[in-house]
């Protein structure tokens, strides 16, 4: 509670540390994500957990839900993005081109694209319609650490240690370097 500054709840089940945590816009449900491999979604109007998603082969680093769908993309450090269907739990497909961590992943609204960041220093744009790579960005020399959506323009960031970049959905077309 914000306002008493007093917890009001506390989700346990991981068995080791949580690297991602997600709200749904569309659902009552909070999904989390970490070194244990585990996906879980909590239900938050039951305070438990509902479901696991099973199939990453090391930890889990990152999660995006898709805005118009129900399905959830995850990535990790197996070098794959993962996507999910919500109610099933099924793994419809995987996405593999990273050669090392997946350390984050962001998801265009409305658009059926997918962008990932990897310790590979490399920035992957995928089309999840055809289930394939659209671009690799190699603009990077350090590992990708953190992605971000402009809420406005067509346009997104990839940061690595010591720059941040700016492109253009959707081919992710370079524009500048921010310093």
């Amino acid at each position: 509670d914000l306002a008493t500054s007093t917890l009001r709840l506390s989700l346990t089940g991981h068995i080791s540390t949580i690297r991602a945590v997600k709200v749904s816009h569309r659902h009552t449900y909070l999904f989390s994500a970490g070194e244990d491999k585990q996906i879980k979604c909590w239900d938050l109007e039951q305070n438990k957990t509902i479901r696991h998603y099973h199939g990453h082969l090391s930890a889990v680093y990152g999660l995006v839900l898709h805005h118009c769908l129900d399905i959830l993309i995850s990535c990790g450090r197996d070098s794959t993005v993962r996507v999910w269907d919500i109610r099933t739990k099924a793994s419809i497909f995987t996405l593999s081109g990273h050669t090392n961590t997946v350390a984050c992943v962001e998801s265009q609204a409305p658009n059926s694209q997918v962008i990932t960041g990897s310790h590979d220093s490399t920035v992957l744009l995928w089309d999840l319609t055809v289930r394939k790579m659209r671009a690799i960005l190699t603009n990077h020399k350090k590992s990708i650490r953190a992605l971000a959506l402009h809420p406005e323009e067509f346009t997104f960031t990839s940061s690595s240690a010591d720059v941040i970049k700016q492109w253009r959905f959707p081919d992710g077309n370079f524009i500048q370097n921010l310093t």
